[in-house]
């Protein structure tokens, strides 16, 4: 699956931490209600975390998973290492952190290929989005001059 350019970590984090809070199951409608999340993120954020295992939705209802509810419970290092391991798969992730494994480094315009070739309607958010799902998932990051994309830690994967 392809990351949505319009989702974050913190947008993923935030639906199951309201589900969790909400007893565990809830009809998406009032998720936004509680969240104030944008009626158009919110979809892209359900669909992104029933692929992560997080949460299953079904005859209009969210339910989070026992993954799910161990993230929410977990401490921020714990989140991050498990989430590392559930949204490695994704793409583009994937492929930067192959290219970051064989190459050890990607030029910005190499990255900035990738992201036009995935996202050609989206690139711009999906530019700065994907650095963020990097640098949180301690992936990859942007250089200091901003001239490449190095990677943070990649042994676990």
């Amino acid at each position: 699956m392809l990351i949505p350019p319009e989702v974050l970590p913190d947008h993923v984090l935030g639906l199951i931490e309201t589900v969790y809070t909400l007893g565990g199951k809830i009809d998406p409608m009032y998720i936004g209600d509680v969240i104030g999340e944008n009626i158009e993120v919110l979809p892209h954020t359900i669909d992104l975390a029933e692929v992560l295992g997080l949460i299953t939705y079904r005859d209009g209802i969210v339910t989070l998973t026992e993954t799910g509810e161990s993230i929410v419970k977990s401490n921020m290092k714990i989140v991050v290492k498990k989430l590392r391991e559930l949204a490695s798969r994704l793409q583009p992730l994937r492929d930067i952190v192959e290219i970051l494994k064989s190459k050890g480094y990607l030029e910005v315009e190499e990255y900035r290929n990738i992201i036009i070739q995935k996202y050609p309607n989206n690139y711009r958010k999906a530019y700065h989005h994907i650095l963020i799902w990097g640098a949180f998932l301690r992936l990859f990051k942007m250089d200091e001059k901003d001239s490449k994309i190095i990677p943070i830690d990649l042994r676990s994967l």
